[in-house]
């Protein structure tokens, strides 16, 4: 247990292992939620908090309004026909989309190395990119987003575009050369825009791994300096697993505040714009959390070779603010297995659901995951953008009702 798992005698164990006793103690609900400060729904035995060194620590032990909520998606449509005659009508390995204040759709194509533009009844309108090294070139181009009139891509280098695809900046961030395929899961995990053109990405591993601080996040200026780093972490047996459980995913608000959903852990968190922890929530989960070295067993022809490997539970697989500043956290429901497969014909209701927080922590709502496959999503403003990059190669909208 993290953040609620982590009580030892009436006190707190934290993120990184050490022990405290609360300042305030699970009485801090009642007294925050009945004295105006939340409306008349919020039920305070839903929840309990705990607070030392400034943080509030939330362990929600159930939904506020469970599956009954009036919140609800609506499929608007789908972008990308798999039997489309010409390149407009398809999408090439799309891994992200955002939309314009306006309504128009902007969908990264990865290996296409292509941002394409479409209207809000999907109509093709434009496209920008390229694969290449140069300035504005794009090469395994992994997130996009929009802030201040401007577009943000990531990949090998992080490039900002007008709106337009007039390439104006970029800078690259350091490469990480180790670790294998989790070094590359860690470092394509999110990224995030503040004001001023600061750009969010997962710090390279050696900003934490060795010193222990806790850095797992790095905020970049647009010459590739690093202004702060932030973000606690959990130590583990090897520095194979500790990076492996400590992916995140991770999101801003309007204010520069930035959440953070541990990919491995029961932790949802929230740091101020001075990269200060405000909060650490966890919710009750259907699975027991079991982050381990295991022993793999590879196989080629008559050789055999046993070697040490991280095994890890999934826990959440995406974080997101909506046009009313509630905090989506998409969860796992049941365990995939190693290859991050449920299996054939597995329905994704019945794998995934939406967790809704309000920026307090407090959990509001669970939502049905649409019965739909989808390698990633996103969530700009009220709408949803799931996407399936690998066997359909679309991006469906939905609308967020309520």
């Amino acid at each position: 247990m993290m953040h609620g798992e982590g009580k030892k005698g009436g006190k707190i164990q934290d993120i990184n292992g050490r022990i405290h006793a609360p300042l305030i103690l699970a009485s801090v609900a009642v007294l925050l939620y009945s004295c105006g400060c939340r409306g008349p729904s919020i039920d305070p035995s839903l929840f309990t908090v705990e607070e030392f060194g400034g943080i509030r620590w939330v362990h929600n032990h159930g939904a506020q309004s469970g599956y009954n909520s009036d919140l609800k998606l609506e499929l608007l449509g789908r972008i990308g026909k798999l039997d489309g005659i010409d390149d407009k009508d398809m999408l090439f390995d799309p891994v992200d989309a955002v939309r314009l204040p306006g309504g128009d759709i902007l969908i990264l194509e990865g290996r296409g190395c292509t941002v394409k533009r479409y209207d809000r009844s999907h109509e093709y309108l434009s496209s920008f990119g390229k694969s290449g090294q140069g300035p504005g070139d794009l090469m395994n181009p992994f997130a996009i987003r929009v802030e201040e009139n401007r577009m943000y891509v990531a990949g090998r280098t992080v490039s900002v575009f007008t709106q337009d695809g007039v390439y104006v900046d970029g800078f690259r961030p350091p490469v990480i050369m180790r670790f294998g395929s989790i070094g590359a899961q860690y470092s394509t995990s999110g990224m995030a825009v503040l004001s001023g053109s600061r750009v969010v990405l997962p710090s390279h591993p050696s900003e934490w791994l060795d010193s222990r601080e806790n850095r797992l996040l790095s905020v970049f200026d647009m010459d590739g300096g690093i202004s702060r780093a932030f973000g606690a972490f959990k130590p583990y047996a090897s520095p194979e697993l500790t990076l492996n459980a400590n992916i995140v995913y991770f999101t801003a608000d309007r204010s520069d505040n930035v959440y953070i959903a541990y990919a491995h852990q029961n932790i949802v968190a929230k740091y101020s714009p001075e990269g200060e922890m405000v909060f650490s929530a966890d919710r009750v989960l259907p699975y027991d959390i079991q982050n381990v070295i295991k022993v793999e067993v590879f196989k080629s022809g008559d050789m055999e070779r046993e070697f040490p490997w991280p095994s890890v539970s999934s826990v959440s697989r995406g974080i997101h603010i909506d046009h009313k500043e509630r905090i989506w956290v998409l969860t796992f429901l049941k365990q995939p297995d190693k290859f991050m497969s449920f299996g054939k014909g597995a329905n994704p209701t019945e794998c995934y659901e939406f967790d809704i927080f309000d920026s307090d922590g407090i959990l509001l709502f669970k939502i049905p995951f649409p019965n739909v496959r989808f390698d990633n999503y996103s969530l700009c403003g009220d709408r949803i953008y799931l996407i399936d990059s690998s066997v359909d190669s679309c991006v469906y909208e939905y609308r967020i009702m309520g």
